[in-house]
């Protein structure tokens, strides 16, 4: 458990797929745009199928938060999915304590799991200053929480991201690969989207950009194997 100062303390609860529908229908289509947000039916075959896992940020038995992670079998390192603040609680804290408690949470989960990555709107490619701003502070956050920039990006349904990595193990010899992002994608999509509507790639600095970067042309762009 993690306390606040002024809360009581809290903790992450796996969510049955009863609480995934309830959270989906009063808070997710609100929290997150329309174009973003999975349909509930696929959110609830993932987690059933143990493709993927989902969190409560609880203050006693109050909610304050939720997250959505991919988890492949066998993978060393999953994704973040979704994570959200209830609106009235965000700027409390909440978001710190999940980034507290998550690495803890995931080990007894998951223990040949070593991170997670994040896929976060590439700066460059935002369509205005307001929108630019928005980008730079959500990736300030993660920045902030112990994410590290990698050097891979992905184009996925036409959306451009920077891939942050939360490696809660911290190994040395644990560098994550683009193969490990591109195992998660595959297990993610049906083949026919992630061949046409899944690009990844990897650029020389894991630096945050600041201009327009075109990602590879298209030789260039990360074709793993086939399984």
């Amino acid at each position: 458990m993690e306390e606040v100062e002024g809360m009581e303390k809290m903790e992450l609860r796996e969510l049955s797929p009863e609480q995934m529908t309830e959270i989906y229908d009063q808070y997710m289509v609100i929290d997150f745009p329309q174009d973003e947000l999975k349909p509930l039916e696929r959110i609830l075959y993932m987690i059933r199928s143990g493709l993927s896992c989902a969190y409560g940020i609880y203050e006693g038995e109050k909610l304050r938060g939720y997250a959505t992670f991919i988890v492949p079998d066998g993978l060393r390192y999953g994704l973040l999915d979704y994570l959200a603040v209830i609106k009235e609680y965000r700027g409390t804290g909440v978001g710190h304590v999940f980034f507290d408690l998550v690495g803890d949470t995931l080990a007894a989960r998951y223990p040949a799991l070593r991170g997670f990555f994040i896929e976060s709107e590439d700066i460059a490619y935002a369509a205005d200053e307001k929108e630019r701003r928005i980008r730079e502070k959500r990736i300030s956050f993660y920045e902030q929480n112990g994410c590290l920039h990698t050097p891979f990006g992905s184009r996925l349904f036409g959306v451009t991201y920077s891939i942050l990595l939360y490696d809660f193990r911290a190994a040395a010899d644990a560098a994550a690969s683009i193969g490990d992002v591109d195992g998660i994608y595959r297990a993610m999509f049906p083949r026919h989207h992630y061949e046409q509507d899944v690009k990844l790639w990897e650029i020389a600095k894991p630096e945050r950009i600041k201009a327009p970067v075109s990602p590879p042309s298209d030789h260039e762009f990360y074709e793993g194997k086939n399984t």
